[in-house]
């Protein structure tokens, strides 16, 4: 099953829509949409999904709310830490982090419409590449690291050796 975050139920999609159109938002008041959607997305997609056996993939999850709230947008990542208990919201088994420089990233999105939150300037992506890979080297067994500067065929290859190996 495939799925994303913010979004993959109606209330995810129409908090996705504030999250990501909105003109401002404070950053706790993104944390806690990012959080509602999620606990939405949790309760009656992902957790339903698992009892019946299903491989769940997830575009964006709980690390990526650790990158961008937590070390993009400054808030202590202890918060982070205290709503996903109080949630019970489950870790991923396995994250996969598509790792490229920030001036790369941004390279490649030129000429696109950029939402609120890719209308972010360099130093909040270097903040957030930052975030997630102090997540990959704090949690080496459960994050996958595929370097994605090259091409989209380089890209799968890694991702489908990586797969391979822990499968």
């Amino acid at each position: 099953m495939v799925t994303r975050e913010p979004g993959g139920t109606e209330v995810g999609e129409r908090i996705r829509h504030i999250l990501l159109e909105h003109a401002s938002l404070h950053a706790q008041t993104e944390l806690l949409l990012m959080f509602a959607a999620r606990v939405q997305h949790v309760k009656t997609v992902i957790a339903p999904a698992l009892a019946l056996g299903k491989t769940v993939v997830c575009d964006r999850y709980l690390d990526a709310t650790y990158a961008y709230q937590g070390y993009g947008r400054g808030l202590d990542i202890s918060l982070i830490d205290a709503l996903t208990r109080l949630l019970d919201i489950p870790p991923p088994d396995l994250t996969l982090y598509f790792d490229v420089p920030v001036p790369v990233a941004l390279a490649r999105r030129a000429g696109r419409a950029a939402d609120r939150i890719e209308a972010e300037g360099e130093e909040f992506f270097e903040r957030v590449r930052a975030g997630y890979r102090r997540r990959a080297r704090d949690e080496p067994g459960r994050f996958a690291v595929i370097p994605a500067e090259g091409s989209m065929t380089e890209v799968g290859q890694a991702v489908e050796t990586t797969l391979a190996g822990r499968w």
